[in-house]
């Protein structure tokens, strides 16, 4: 899971994040791609890091509305940073999946008995559970965040989605080790072909 930004040591995760980047690019430029949603190892680790539950693998109208969801968030991402406004259609398909998530609030003792906490229960489960979750998670993304700190990666071969924690918000690269590495090597090379 990569859904991760450091900020001074504070780490800020993003569960939408992780389910965008669930269509793996080979960031390296073989063109190699998968999706992760069809492997049960990504997908243990995907319930692990997030506290969720589901039967795996979903069954194929699941998946279907999974892939249909992961390339709506997509494009209101690509829409955003880019500085445009998303596409009605892709904002009704993110309310959609928000309301699959029927909740209410309500009050219970806090972990260390010192008194009370307000918590938000649902009686959604399995994969609606999961997808109003990711829905929750980009909603609470969009609304809630300076949305200039969403980003794709600029390496075309990878296109990692990230949140750039950076105190200017002018990372460029999901990873300056691993793509930002690979594009300054890109660019040096370049350089010396057109010197050669």
């Amino acid at each position: 899971m990569n859904g991760n930004a450091t900020n001074g040591g504070a780490v800020v995760e993003w569960l939408c994040i992780d389910f965008l980047n669930s269509d793996w690019r080979d960031w390296r430029g073989s063109g190699k791609r998968e999706n992760r949603l069809d492997k049960q190892e990504w997908l243990e680790a995907f319930f692990h890091q997030w506290k969720l539950t589901a039967p795996a693998p979903p069954d194929e109208q699941v998946r279907l509305s999974l892939l249909r969801l992961r390339e709506q968030l997509r494009r209101i991402v690509e829409a955003v940073v880019s500085g445009e406004a998303a596409s009605q259609e892709d904002v009704d398909a993110l309310n959609h999946a928000l309301a699959l998530v029927p909740s209410s609030m309500r009050v219970a003792d806090d972990k260390e008995g010192q008194g009370y906490r307000l918590e938000q229960i649902s009686t959604a489960e399995g994969w609606a559970l999961i997808q109003g979750r990711i829905a929750e998670s980009f909603a609470q993304l969009l609304t809630s965040q300076d949305v200039r700190r969403i980003k794709i990666c600029h390496n075309d071969d990878c296109k990692w989605v990230f949140f750039d924690e950076s105190r200017n918000r002018v990372r460029r690269w999901c990873d300056d080790k691993m793509c930002g590495n690979l594009m300054k090597v890109r660019r040096f090379r370049e350089r010396q072909k057109e010197k050669g």
